[in-house]
C-alpha cells in the first residue's frame, strides 16, 4: 500500500517561537508519496462509505495554524516520541504509541519536534458511514461528544489495532469490510479507554471554524475580508481579531499559505508552473512566480526539480 497525502491543511507561516509544544528545526525528509489528494479521496467515496486509510511517516511535523475537517479524524501513532495535540480548548501531550481523535467541524492542530520520528496511520471517516455503523458516533459513548481525545495505547491493543488498520489500507477492500473493520475499532477504543489512559480536550466553540472550512472550499477565488465579515454577521474588526486569535495568521497570510500548499503538491506532482499558478488562484505568473518565491525561497522551477514525487507536509 503506498502512502498517500493529507489535503494541504498544514501550512508553513510564522509560529510563536516561544510556544515550548513546537520544535524551531525545520525538517523536509518526509518519506511519502504523492497520489490523490484527501479531499479527493472523500469525494470520490461520496455514494460509497467514505472510509480511508493510510499510514505517513516523516522526521517532525508543523502544524502552526489551526484547520478543522467535515468528517472525523483518528491518528494511529505507532512510535514513540513527543506529540502535542491540540484544538482550541487546549493541548494535550503524549509519548506516543496512542490515539488522537478529532471531531468533525473542530478546528485542531498538532505537533511534532524535528527530532521526533511521526509514523502514523490515520482513519478517516465520513458522517454517513458512521451513522451506517451501530448507532454511529455512539459507539464512542462519552467520547463522542469531545472535541478531541488521546487514548495511551499498550503493546497488545496497538498491535490489534495495526492489523484491523492494515486490512483498512488494502485497496481491493469491500466497503462492507470497511464498516465492519471501522466497527470493531470503535468498540475496542471504548472498551479499552479509562480515566488513567484517556485524555479528553472540549474546543472553545468559535464560528472562525466556518470562515477556515469556506477559504478552504474557495481559495482559488477571490476572497476579501469584507465579504467573509458579511457572511458570518460580524465587523471587519472583529473578525480579522478572533481569526488571528484562533488560527495564528491574518486571513490574508492563511489564504496565501494554503495556495502556496496547493502550488507545491501540483509542482511535486509533475505539474507546469502556468498551470499551477492558474488552479492555485494568481491570475498573474509573474506574481505567482515572486510570491512563490519569497515564501520558499526559491523559484517554482527549482522546487520542482527538487521536490518532485517527494512533497508531503499534510497531516
Amino acid at each position: 500500500m503506498k502512502n498517500k497525502p493529507f489535503e494541504p491543511f498544514d501550512f508553513d507561516i510564522q509560529y510563536d517561537q516561544n510556544d515550548p509544544s513546537i520544535s524551531s528545526e525545520r525538517v523536509d525528509d518526509t518519506t511519502c508519496g504523492s497520489e490523490l489528494t484527501e479531499r479527493e479521496r472523500m469525494n470520490n467515496a461520496r455514494g460509497g462509505c467514505e472510509i480511508t486509510a493510510y499510514r505517513l511517516t516523516q522526521r517532525g511535523h508543523y502544524m502552526p495554524l489551526y484547520h478543522s475537517h467535515t468528517y472525523y479524524e483518528f491518528i494511529f501513532v505507532l512510535s514513540e516520541g513527543r506529540i502535542v495535540f491540540s484544538n482550541t480548548g487546549g493541548s494535550i501531550d503524549s509519548d506516543g504509541k496512542c490515539v488522537c481523535f478529532h471531531n468533525s467541524h473542530v478546528l485542531h492542530r498538532n505537533n511534532v519536534p524535528g527530532d521526533v520520528l511521526y509514523d502514523r496511520v490515520v482513519l478517516y471517516c465520513g458522517e454517513a458511514a458512521l451513522s451506517m455503523i451501530g448507532g454511529g458516533m455512539g459507539g464512542l459513548g462519552k467520547l463522542a461528544g469531545e472535541g478531541s481525545f488521546v487514548i495511551q495505547l499498550d503493546n497488545q491493543i496497538l498491535s490489534r489495532m495495526e492489523r484491523y488498520l492494515d486490512d483498512l489500507m488494502h485497496e481491493g477492500i469491500s466497503d462492507d469490510k470497511k464498516r465492519l473493520l471501522t466497527a470493531l475499532i470503535l468498540c475496542e477504543l471504548k472498551e479499552y479507554s479509562t480515566v488513567h489512559n484517556t485524555k479528553t480536550l472540549s474546543p472553545i466553540r468559535t464560528y472562525i471554524k466556518d470562515v477556515v472550512e469556506y477559504i478552504g472550499m474557495h481559495y482559488k477565488e477571490e476572497i476579501t475580508t469584507p465579504d467573509l465579515a458579511q457572511m458570518v454577521f460580524v465587523s471587519v474588526n472583529k473578525l480579522n481579531r478572533d481569526f488571528k486569535r484562533y488560527t495564528g495568521s491574518t486571513i490574508k497570510q492563511y489564504l496565501i499559505a494554503l495556495r502556496m500548499k496547493y502550488a507545491q503538491a501540483m509542482l511535486a506532482g509533475g505539474e507546469g508552473v502556468k498551470r499551477t499558478a492558474e488552479e492555485c488562484g494568481f491570475e498573474s505568473l509573474s506574481y505567482f512566480i515572486q510570491a512563490f518565491r519569497q515564501y520558499t525561497g526559491q523559484t517554482p522551477s527549482a522546487f520542482s526539480k527538487k521536490a518532485l514525487g517527494k512533497f508531503d507536509y499534510y497531516t
